[in-house]
C-alpha cells in the first residue's frame, strides 16, 4: 500500500520564530479581552449610579434576567416592567405604550452584563 500523505515537515523552533503581536496582547492582559474606553466609562457610570440610589448587584442581575426572558416571550414582558418599576431601576415614564420596547430590554440585558463583569473585576 502506497502512503499518499506527504512526510511531515520538520518544526523549527518555536523560541526562534517571532511572536504575533496578539500573543503577546494575549499574555500583557492574561486572556482577558481589553475592554473599550467606552465600556469602562459606563460602567463606572453604572457604578456610580448603583451607589447613589442604593442599587444591590443581585437586583440588576435579576432584572436583566426578567429582560432576558422577555425578549425571548413577549408575555414576560408586563413582569419583566414590573419588577424593574419596583426596584426603582425604572420609571413608568420610561416605558413605550403599545407593545414591547426592545430597546429597554436590551438596556435591562446590557447592565446585568456589566453588573456581572463589575463583580468579576472585584468592583461590586
Amino acid at each position: 500500500m502506497e502512503n499518499l500523505s506527504p512526510p511531515p515537515k520538520k518544526m523549527e523552533n518555536p523560541k526562534i520564530q517571532p511572536i504575533n503581536a496578539d500573543v503577546i496582547n494575549l499574555l500583557k492582559t492574561q486572556g482577558k479581552k481589553e475592554e473599550s474606553p467606552e465600556i469602562a466609562q459606563t460602567k463606572e457610570r453604572l457604578l456610580k449610579i448603583m451607589k447613589t440610589a442604593g442599587i444591590s448587584p443581585q437586583t440588576v442581575i435579576q432584572a436583566a434576567n426578567y429582560a432576558n426572558q422577555a425578549l425571548k416571550n413577549p408575555k414576560m414582558y408586563p413582569v419583566a416592567i414590573q419588577m424593574a418599576i419596583k426596584e426603582k431601576l425604572i420609571n413608568p415614564s420610561d416605558v413605550q405604550k403599545g407593545g414591547v420596547d426592545y430597546k429597554l430590554l436590551a438596556s435591562g440585558i446590557t447592565a446585568g452584563k456589566l453588573v456581572q463583569e463589575l463583580m468579576q473585576e472585584g468592583k461590586l
